[in-house]
């Protein structure tokens, strides 16, 4: 049995203390969505529940040893409690991720600006293949996404190995300085000219395509089988392959694979979903 803090005295609940018991007492055992806010009415929390009462209790009875320092500190910042009951924990859901997308509380990190996620176009004018990555869907571009988790490590991942692919380079010194650095370029022009490496350009290009649709990962056994060989490499130039190639399969795992299944569940045409929708989506499945 787990040991737990014994206190001398009573721990002080900051938030009962400051909405009363009898607030607590009147949420419904319902789904719904709730809002903490601070002195200035600035939101700092929206939270969604199957039972509101049961979760708002969990706030109410919160204790430093037992909770989280980030509920802590909510608690003792909040001065107002809502909720807004729904029709059904999925309606909650939805009805959550609206609320976070309009008010961005300060305590919430996840899904409150959708807008930073990422979009993968391409555009294949042989023997010229330029790849680019954007935080908005454009007009009349090849493109794919919206992408969540690891894309921007993704796309950073495919742009080297693809350039070591293309060039064979034997250390990272070799690497055009942009592809090695901090932040990926936005854009980046590559030449498939047969001669000069191993990959040929419309199979690529055909598995890049499949690969960011989610509908195959065979890029990645690809451009293994065309990486310079481990004989010719330094050890660091061998750590940052094998780094790419693991940063480009999870990307595509939380990426394209999970937007793919989520397009067939939800049949949805194409290879776009919109950011907002690719929350709702996913907070669906939960």
């Amino acid at each position: 049995m787990p040991a737990r803090q014994l206190h001398l005295f009573t721990v002080p609940n900051p938030l009962a203390e400051r909405l009363g018991e009898r607030l607590f007492r009147t949420a419904p055992r319902a789904p719904g969505v709730y809002l903490m806010t601070g002195p200035n009415q600035r939101v700092l929390y929206v939270g969604q529940s199957k039972n509101l009462r049961v979760r708002l209790a969990s706030y109410k009875n919160a204790k430093p040893d037992r909770a989280s320092r980030k509920v802590i500190r909510l608690v003792r910042q909040a001065a107002s409690l809502t909720w807004e009951q729904c029709e059904s924990p999925e309606a909650a859901v939805l009805r959550e991720n609206e609320l976070l997308r309009l008010l961005r509380p300060k305590f919430n990190s996840v899904n409150v600006y959708p807008k930073a996620y990422s979009f993968i176009f391409l555009n294949y004018a042989p023997p010229e293949l330029e790849l680019g990555r954007a935080n908005e869907p454009g007009e009349g571009v090849e493109q794919y996404g919206a992408f969540k988790t690891h894309a921007v490590a993704g796309y950073a991942a495919l742009l080297r190995l693809t350039w070591a692919a293309l060039h064979q380079p034997g250390s990272p010194h070799d690497f055009p300085s942009p592809l090695v650095g901090a932040r990926p370029p936005r854009r980046w022009r590559l030449s498939l000219e047969p001669p000069a490496s191993r990959l040929r350009p419309e199979e690529f290009v055909s598995e890049l395509r499949k690969f960011l649709e989610g509908a195959s990962d065979r890029l990645l056994q690809l451009l293994a089988q065309t990486l310079p060989p481990d004989a010719s490499l330094g050890a660091f130039q061998r750590a940052l392959q094998l780094a790419d190639l693991e940063t480009l399969a999870e990307f595509y795992r939380l990426g394209p694979r999970r937007n793919h299944q989520l397009r067939a569940r939800h049949s949805l045409n194409g290879p776009l979903i919109p950011q907002e929708q690719l929350d709702d989506l996913l907070a669906s499945a939960r």
